[in-house]
Order: structure tokens, then sequence, then C-alpha cells
């Protein structure tokens, strides 16, 4: 089985969703029902991005998070690790069902 496969198969076990096969798929690796995910697996990640910066990020007490930007545009991406996600995304279902965990 392919680096890849596996990949989106982590992603998809640490969300919550379900890796869509490529005969199955219009877009989008993971079925989710909150998330968009694109997953990208790549042998080697920029040094400046994913080490420097990250580490940078990291240095603080808070949310370890890269804002990414491109000259000339108005867009701005972020980066924050996967479980940080998961545990935010966890945490603002929590308070919107007044303190308590919803049932499926």
């Amino acid at each position: 089985m392919s680096n890849w496969k596996n990949f989106e198969r982590r992603v998809a076990s640490r969300v919550g969703g379900k890796r869509i096969p490529i005969t199955g798929r219009k877009c989008l690796d993971i079925d989710h029902p909150t998330l968009d995910i694109e997953c990208k697996y790549r042998k080697n990640l920029p040094v400046w991005l994913f080490k420097d910066a990250w580490s940078q990020a990291n240095t603080g007490s808070g949310i370890p998070v890269i804002a990414v930007g491109e000259y000339n545009s108005s867009d701005i991406f972020t980066i924050i690790s996967i479980d940080t996600l998961v545990k935010l995304l966890e945490r603002s279902i929590i308070d919107v069902n007044d303190g308590k965990t919803p049932t499926p």
C-alpha cells in the first residue's frame, strides 16, 4: 500500500472522518461532516515554514499557529497541528451545546 494512502487514512482517523477512495473521489480526500480536507503528502516540506516558523510559533504560551500570505494577495492561510485543530473544534462544539458533549 502506498505511503500517501496511509497518510490519508491517518488524517481521516485523527479527525473522525473517512478516506474517500480514488474511484469514488470527485475532489476531496476525506469525508467529514464539518471539514473539507485535501491531503498533500510530500517527501520533504519547506524547512523555512515547517521547521523554522513552526519552532518560532512554539516559543509562546498560546496555541502555535503559522499565518502565511502571498505578496499582493488578501488571502491569509493558517497552519496548525491537526491535534490542536481537533481539540479546538471539540471545545467549540461543546460550548455551542451549553457545555454538554453532543449525542450522536
